[in-house]
């Protein structure tokens, strides 16, 4: 039997998800049991950091948080694949891993990963578009990453597996040809009608698609094709969502400040349904959906923030290493949390998906960031406590 963990931020991304993906993976390896993690959103603009218990810190990307723990990567269909920043990532880790002295997975050729043929893939030309038409939107920018997710799914290109079956001639033509000339029309529609000087010589360049073309093969090498079947494989399974629940896509208070992906129980539990579909007997045990938050808010980029105050009113102390400023989105704000908008919202996220009635399928609050500010959250105890609920609260520091 196989028990889930589906991790879900709670509020605008940044609560602790890599932290609770690390836990669960490290809890699986001390138990014996093999962990799969699962990114079922977004893509190359998740940033989750682990440090573990040796000092090594990672921020994961386009590999499930657990990896340092010891736990193999599923990303499905959900999960918007970028070769170039796959790569980058896979080198860090193995330099983790070289530096460690020992293999950093059970795998000894470093760590496992399964790719999902029917996943949109990002080419450089998409990424080109986000970063000019975000510096070209000045004060109004959205608050992009710059790597290309809405652009992506806006170009509804082709998928991984049709481009495996594709010739580097072939892709070196799709590349520069469809995606470039896609390139220069969509910039036009964004109101950019003149490219920046710095840009021009890198997008004429053939060198730029065929270093793309290169990375895309070693991508592929070194994972393996799978679709939903691959969770037979585990004992362990861990969503891993990315962003938050008031950056979903259906947001629409938000306006264009979200992100173009549900980061909800919507897709784990769609993965879930169709699994359990699949298979010829339920081999899932349990399932614990847990709402990550910290004592207090944070929002990385622009955008509506109502609760937004100074970090003094937090900590004036505090030191995050993982988002610092940066030409896209900015610095990183921060906010008080309302303990009653936060139920509310895990109560509908909750509550909007349904499950066979065998499974047990309990909710949990995760706490994290305890040790830098201790907010009064009093209605989280009447919330555990008020008999209509199963779920528990984790604190973690």
């Amino acid at each position: 039997m196989a028990e889930v963990k589906v991790i879900i931020g709670a509020n605008f991304g940044d609560e602790g998800k890599g932290l609770m993906s690390d836990y669960f993976a490290a809890e699986a390896a001390a138990q014996g049991v093999k962990a799969l993690v699962i990114c079922s959103n977004g893509g190359a603009q998740r940033g989750h950091t682990v440090v573990t218990p040796r000092g090594e810190r990672h921020v994961f990307h386009h590999f499930g948080s657990g990896t340092l723990a010891g736990a193999d990567t599923w990303l499905p269909r959900y999960y918007i694949l970028n070769p170039i920043m796959f790569m980058d990532e896979y080198e860090e880790l193995i330099e983790i891993e070289t530096k460690n002295g020992s293999a950093l997975t059970k795998n000894e050729a470093g760590p496992k990963v399964y790719l999902d043929p029917d996943s949109p893939v990002t080419t450089p030309y998409d990424m080109i578009i986000n970063q000019i038409a975000e510096q070209h939107r000045g004060d109004a920018r959205h608050g992009s990453c710059g790597v290309g997710i809405w652009e992506t799914l806006i170009r509804n290109g082709k998928t991984l597996g049709e481009m495996i079956d594709m010739t580097d001639t072939e892709l070196l033509e799709y590349l520069t040809g469809t995606c470039r000339k896609y390139m220069y029309d969509r910039l036009k529609q964004l109101g950019v009608d003149e490219i920046p000087d710095r840009w021009k010589d890198i997008i004429e360049d053939e060198g730029l698609a065929r270093n793309y073309i290169q990375d895309f093969r070693l991508m592929v090498n070194l994972s393996e094709i799978a679709d939903i079947s691959v969770m037979d494989k585990y004992e362990r399974i861990i969503f891993e969502n990315g962003q938050g629940l008031l950056l979903d896509r259906c947001r629409k208070e938000y306006g264009c400040n979200t992100t173009p992906s549900n980061t909800g129980l919507r897709n784990p539990a769609d993965l879930i349904r169709e699994y359990i579909h699949s298979t010829r007997e339920n081999r899932i045990d349990e399932i614990e959906v847990c709402y990550i938050t910290r004592t207090y808010l944070t929002r990385h980029g622009a955008g509506r923030f109502d609760e937004e105050c100074d970090k003094a009113a937090i900590n004036a102390d505090m030191v995050d290493l993982t988002n610092v400023p940066n030409p896209y989105q900015g610095t990183i704000r921060y906010g008080k949390l309302e303990d009653r908008a936060l139920l509310r919202r895990i109560r509908e996220d909750f509550d909007s998906e349904r499950f066979p009635d065998d499974l047990n399928v309990k909710r949990t609050i995760v706490l994290t960031h305890t040790n830098e500010y201790e907010s009064g959250l009093t209605e989280l105890a009447d919330y555990i406590s008020d008999g209509e609920t199963r779920q528990d609260i984790r604190r973690v520091s």
